[in-house]
């Protein structure tokens, strides 16, 4: 899941690292989330959140609980978008990443469901060798048949090539996950 928080024109990007300062470690180790990236993209002014859950009903625990609710508090109830996710992988968990990409792509109403999940396979697998990979994530949007291919770099220099129809760009602030 994912929630786009539109910030007016002349925020103080500095206002939202402290946010995310102050509230990581509520993320750190959180039961049921595999992964969230604070994410910033400066060009669009949007403080937007990627979230892996391990399955549905902890996502929706999560919007129901305090955590969300502080997310409501600060800049009110925004949508979040869900996707089913068909393709998880981590690459090189060492790296730091700086960097996140999120494209979304149409899958045309001739293409196969098997076919498309192969294509998305095969190019996961061939993203996965990039020793500046930490993280790609491969999911759908079943209401708008969309693709969406959301990856974590080390640094803007080493993403692959953006291919989707459109992307978004983005600056990781930091990364929770469990620990394992």
């Amino acid at each position: 899941m994912q929630y786009s928080i539109q910030l007016p024109e002349n925020y103080d990007a500095a206002l939202i690292e402290e946010r995310v300062n102050q509230r990581k470690m509520l993320f750190d180790k959180h039961p049921g989330l595999v992964h969230k990236s604070f994410l910033y993209s400066h060009e669009n002014q949007f403080y937007a959140p990627f979230y892996l859950w391990q399955d549905v009903n902890e996502a929706q625990k999560f919007l129901l609980d305090d955590l969300f609710h502080g997310v409501v508090q600060a800049f009110n109830r925004v949508r979040v978008r869900s996707w089913f996710v068909v393709h998880n992988a981590f690459g090189n968990r060492s790296l730091t990443p700086t960097f996140a990409r999120r494209e979304v792509d149409i899958i045309p109403p001739e293409e196969k469901l098997d076919t498309f999940l192969k294509y998305e396979k095969d190019l996961q697998s061939n993203v996965l060798e990039d020793p500046n990979l930490y993280m790609h994530v491969a999911a759908f949007d079943a209401d708008r048949w969309e693709v969406l291919r959301f990856s974590l770099w080390k640094d803007e220099a080493s993403a692959t090539k953006a291919t989707g129809d459109s992307h978004i760009d983005y600056r990781v602030l930091h990364v929770s996950e469990p620990t394992d």
